[in-house]
């Protein structure tokens, strides 16, 4: 089942209640793994197992999660947690990412409590297949400073810093409720109310500034990291964990 063949078995009511408002959008949703039947208020139980045994993935993403896999298995992870903050348990690695723990197996798979989303399969298994090493350094820098990063800035402000600050626009509150769920603490160090600092991962913290609009000023977000950041991530992959962020902020909001 595809997602045009989901939406068709949908209530097709674009009653509001889902994330995505609509039941279109819902089904790609579904489909990609970024949402699940559950969310939908009007399907019954019956019906969510119903559909979900015709549902037939088609994300590019777990075709990449595929190969991060295979990469994986090339790797001793008993290298990895004293470079990249982890422990091991057994024969599998485990590693904290936005407020929770993670069992990564020899093999790639990937356990936790809870649903787990593509995207943070991707980051753990980027993470791990990247194996940087560098001590954090405390300094702070834009994402244009880091490691080809100026190439990608415009683009880095319009998929992730743009999407942030709508969303801070719409309701502050409940996306600094929703970066708390997600292990971030506000921070003194910089001069907005609104600073918080997020680990998604051991060696890949972020600080997240918040403006609100004052007079002639506009509102506006900066996403800043450590100077370390492009050891352990390349620029195109920290954009799109930027961009998983973004979105597992506004699911939690």
């Amino acid at each position: 089942m595809n997602s045009i063949e989901l939406y068709k078995n949908l209530p097709k009511k674009n009653c509001g209640a889902c994330r995505q408002k609509a039941c279109m959008p819902f089904a790609l949703s579904v489909i990609k793994g970024d949402a699940e039947l559950v969310e939908c208020p009007l399907l019954s139980a019956r019906e969510i197992n119903q559909l979900k045994e015709g549902i037939t993935p088609t994300d590019w993403r777990e075709d990449l999660i595929r190969s991060l896999r295979e990469k994986i298995v090339t790797i001793d992870l008993r290298d990895i947690p004293q470079d990249l903050g982890g422990r091991m348990h057994d024969s599998a690695l485990i590693m904290p990412c936005l407020g929770r723990e993670f069992e990564i197996a020899p093999d790639g798979e990937i356990s936790t409590r809870g649903h787990i989303t593509p995207w943070t399969k991707i980051l753990l298994l980027h993470y791990i297949s990247t194996h940087g090493k560098a001590d954090l350094s405390g300094t702070w820098v834009s994402y244009s400073e880091l490691r080809s990063g100026m190439v990608k800035a415009s683009s880095f402000l319009r998929e992730c810093e743009d999407p942030l600050k709508e969303l801070f626009d719409a309701d502050s509150v409940k996306i600094s409720a929703a970066l708390e769920k997600l292990g971030a603490e506000r921070s003194a160090e910089f001069p907005t109310p609104h600073a918080w600092k997020l680990f998604l991962l051991p060696k890949m913290p972020v600080i997240i500034l918040y403006w609100p609009a004052e007079d002639e000023f506009p509102a506006k977000v900066k996403i800043l990291f450590d100077q370390t950041a492009d050891r352990f991530l390349d620029v195109e992959s920290i954009m799109f964990l930027l961009e998983g962020l973004v979105k597992n902020i506004e699911m939690l909001r």
